[in-house]
C-alpha cells in the first residue's frame, strides 16, 4: 500500500509516533495539536479502541466513507484529493522576501485568518509544533498562512492553507505553499497537501505549482456520544 494512502496512521506509527495518544488499534494526535487521529485492523475493533481517546472529535482520512457504530455521530464530512508534488526543485519559483517565519506570538491573528476561511472551526494552538508556519502580512496583520503537518517516511504535508478575505487573489498563498514545497524538497523529502474535490480554483494552483492527485480520501470528523445509546 502507497504510504499516503493511509497518511495519519503512517505519520502516527512512525516520525510522529512520539505524539501519539494511544489505545488498543486507534492512534491520535493531542487534540490541541491536530484533529487527526486513525486506526488499524477491522473497523468494528478500531472504534472501539478509538472511544478511548476521544474526549475531542477526531477527523479521519479513509478511502471509502466509514459506516458508524451506534453512539457516534458526523460532525463533517468532506472528499479530498491528496496531491503530491512531483516536480523538480529547479522549476519551483524563488522564495520571495514577503514569506515570513510565523511564531506563537502571532497565534491571535493566525486564528483569525483561521476562523474566517473556516466558519465555525478553530485554529489548534499547537499545530504549530508538528513543522512551523510560514505567512504573509499586510496591513500590520496576517493575511495568509500555510504549515507543515503531517510526517511520515519520505514526506511531509502542507496543510492549514489561508488567505484572509480581501487579500485573495494576489498570489500570497501560492508563494506560502511553492516556500514550503522548496524547503521539504531541501531536506530530501517529497511534499503532499489534501484540497476538498471541490474547490477547483486551488486544485488548479496546485497543478500549476507541480501538485498531482495521487488518490482521493473521505475526511470525517465524528464524536462519540455515549449517551445515545
Amino acid at each position: 500500500m502507497d504510504l499516503l494512502d493511509n497518511p495519519i496512521w503512517t505519520a502516527l506509527t512512525t516520525h510522529q509516533s512520539h505524539l501519539a495518544q494511544m489505545y488498543g488499534s486507534a492512534r491520535r494526535f493531542p487534540p490541541e495539536i491536530c484533529p487527526q487521529g486513525a486506526f488499524s485492523g477491522e473497523p468494528d475493533e478500531g472504534f472501539r479502541s478509538l472511544v478511548h481517546l476521544v474526549r475531542e472529535p477526531v477527523t479521519l482520512w479513509t478511502a471509502e466513507s466509514p459506516q458508524l457504530p451506534a453512539g457516534w455521530s458526523i460532525t463533517r464530512a468532506v472528499e479530498l484529493h491528496v496531491m503530491e508534488h512531483r516536480r523538480v526543485i529547479s522549476d519551483m519559483p524563488s522564495t520571495p522576501d514577503s514569506v515570513i517565519e510565523l511564531d506563537p506570538s502571532d497565534l491571535p491573528q493566525m486564528a483569525t485568518l483561521y476562523e474566517a476561511t473556516r466558519p465555525g472551526r478553530k485554529l489548534c494552538p499547537r499545530l504549530h509544533e508538528l513543522g512551523g508556519f510560514v505567512g504573509s502580512r499586510a496591513d500590520g496583520r496576517v493575511v495568509a498562512m500555510a504549515c507543515v503537518r503531517l510526517h511520515l517516511p519520505g514526506y511531509r504535508e502542507i496543510s492549514t492553507v489561508a488567505t484572509l478575505p480581501g487579500y485573495t487573489s494576489q498570489g500570497r498563498a501560492t508563494e506560502l505553499v511553492a516556500a514550503l514545497a522548496q524547503r521539504i524538497h531541501a531536506e530530501g523529502e517529497r511534499p503532499f497537501l489534501t484540497v476538498r474535490t471541490d474547490n477547483t480554483r486551488a486544485i488548479d494552483i496546485y497543478r500549476r505549482l507541480g501538485f498531482e492527485t495521487c488518490c482521493r480520501l473521505h475526511s470525517t470528523t465524528i464524536r462519540w456520544n455515549a449517551e445515545a445509546l
